[in-house]
């Protein structure tokens, strides 16, 4: 018990000396809990929990997002894919389809399907004629030229119909493909924008989570007035957990601001140099505070 009130006694906020192990102590104190990384106190301090919780979220959202992107990719070449031999069918139906529309007779003539129908239909007449006695009239010739015309005429409609057919497939298939692909562009697009936002988010409720909590630790904690403005006859002390310490005495305008404030700390210009999360400034007066 009697170390328990040594102890205590040393902190007393009555006496002078209570005062100063208060004041350099508070300090000590605080610093290590801000400076502190991944404990508990640094965590409830600066918010470090709901900062943590908001970046794990964005990168949750990113990692979703991400996924999904990928997946739009992979749909989008699979259909690429699947429709390429019907473009391809259509690119190379199209210079077909010009020939046998500016040359048909070219296409019919050399088509041998054309060519064995053409030598039967020849036949048959012939034959018709023979048993007539007509082989060697001029009718007979006229009639196989008509024949040929309007079957070669068939000939050439059904094969402009199958190349407008072929072709207009692979116009259809191309017209699939950007199809696809402008919507999964627009997906994409709308994915990344995900993505971006919800990073934009993560960070945002990162800072928000730090500011809240920064603004919740200024106005929980006690604050004193360190700044060197308000000092005079400074002297230098000490060096406490790397904090220079400093004894002085308050100018005349000092004493209708801090009342009976210790005279002992450190020089908050100087402080906010190392640990600026200490230092705050006063509303009211514009001089600078540290958080004890």
């Amino acid at each position: 018990m009697g170390a328990v009130s040594n102890a205590a006694a040393k902190f007393d906020p009555t006496t002078q000396e209570g005062q100063l192990a208060l004041a350099t102590g508070g300090l000590s104190t605080q610093i290590d809990a801000v400076t502190q990384k991944g404990g508990f106190v640094e965590q409830n301090l600066l918010g470090g929990a709901q900062r943590d919780a908001a970046e794990k979220a964005a990168r949750e959202q990113e990692a979703a997002g991400l996924t999904a992107l990928q997946l739009q990719k992979d749909t989008t070449e699979q259909i690429r894919g699947d429709l390429a031999p019907f473009r391809e069918a259509g690119a190379a139906g199209l210079p077909l389809l010009s020939g046998a529309i500016n040359d048909p007779s070219s296409r019919v003539l050399n088509n041998p399907f054309f060519q064995t129908m053409a030598a039967d239909q020849e036949q048959r007449l012939l034959a018709s004629a023979a048993a007539r006695g007509k082989v060697g009239s001029g009718g007979t010739g006229d009639d196989l030229q008509r024949n040929l015309l309007l079957l070669g005429n068939q000939f050439a409609q059904q094969d402009i119909t199958n190349l407008q057919n072929l072709t207009n497939t692979g116009a259809n298939a191309a017209a699939q493909t950007g199809s696809f692909l402008q919507q999964g562009a627009t997906s994409q697009g709308g994915i990344i924008g995900n993505i971006a936002n919800a990073n934009a988010a993560g960070a945002i409720g990162a800072s928000n989570a730090e500011a809240d909590a920064r603004n919740s630790l200024i106005t929980g904690a006690a604050t004193l007035f360190c700044d060197i403005r308000l000092k005079d006859n400074v002297r230098f002390s000490h060096v406490e957990d790397g904090i220079r310490m400093y004894n002085w005495a308050w100018t005349e305008e000092a004493l209708d601001i801090v009342g009976d404030q210790s005279t002992t700390g450190p020089i908050a210009q100087e402080l906010k140099k190392s640990h600026p999360e200490l230092v705050v400034e006063d509303e009211e007066t514009g001089f600078y505070k540290v958080l004890m």
